[in-house]
């Protein structure tokens, strides 16, 4: 799937097929997908908008390691099983 010819809300339903997807709660125009440690960023929201290219499409997807998403006190008893 070409994340960033499809729309933004395309992606979101394709994606939600196979995994959970939700939207960032620290940015609205950006969604995660935890499980698969994948990230998709757009700088606004612009569902409706087509023309509106920046805020209708992703513009970067950030694809981490495992434990990225880990709050501080997640990444310390990860680091402690690991050892």
């Amino acid at each position: 799937m070409d994340v960033f010819a499809l729309a933004a809300r395309e992606v979101v339903r394709r994606v939600g097929e196979f995994t959970a997807i939700v939207e960032d709660p620290d940015d609205a125009a950006s969604f995660i997908a935890p499980d698969l440690l994948l990230s998709f960023w757009r700088p606004f929201a612009a569902n409706n908008e087509p023309e509106e290219e920046q805020g209708y499409y992703f513009s970067s997807v950030l694809l981490g390691r495992p434990g990225y998403y880990d709050t501080p006190a997640q990444a310390a008893e990860r680091r402690q099983h690991s050892s």
